[in-house]
């Protein structure tokens, strides 16, 4: 699981380098919001509108009722960790990627929920360290229902790193 702390540890890293194969793909493909692998901070793309995307597989308008889903869940999320949206966003792809490399089906959007529902208000957890202890959790459990629990019945992981309001 060391692999898990050093994919999620740091906050400001610069997006994943693409490969070979996917820097020769038509600029079309590069610069489709829905291709993006990562946001950097620079990136003037809304996290809601970008997790929207992924999700449909296709660009989204702002103003599509799956980005208002995510831009309220991203909130959820921002009153409850020290991340922004655009890392909470960040993570929570990163984690999908994780379990999907162990054959597990597991959406940005399950990952954000999950852990939005686990989340006190205010309580300012770090979302990245949280993430972390759920990999784990999913590793050992099984099961998101019983990794969300033992997480549930422990304080959640303070935020190690700086955060980036």
């Amino acid at each position: 699981m060391v692999f898990a702390a050093a994919l999620l540890g740091a906050c400001d890293e610069p997006a994943p380098t693409p490969d070979r194969q996917a820097s020769s793909a038509p600029k079309t493909e590069a610069f489709s919001i829905a291709g993006r692998r990562w946001l950097d901070i620079k990136d003037d793309v809304s996290p809601a509108v970008w997790l929207a995307s992924r999700e449909a597989g296709r660009d989204v308008a702002p103003g599509d009722p799956a980005a208002a889903s995510f831009r309220a869940l991203l909130q959820e999320a921002d009153a409850r960790f020290s991340e922004g949206p655009r890392m909470i966003a960040n993570r929570a792809v990163q984690v999908e990627a994780m379990l999907a490399e162990r054959g597990v089906t597991e959406t940005a959007r399950d990952v954000i929920d999950g852990l939005v529902a686990i989340g006190q208000l205010g309580e300012r957890a770090g979302f990245g360290e949280t993430c972390q202890h759920y990999v784990n959790a999913r590793a050992a459990s099984g099961s998101r229902v019983a990794a969300l629990d033992a997480l549930r019945r422990q304080p959640l992981p303070q935020a190690t790193g700086a955060d980036e309001r």
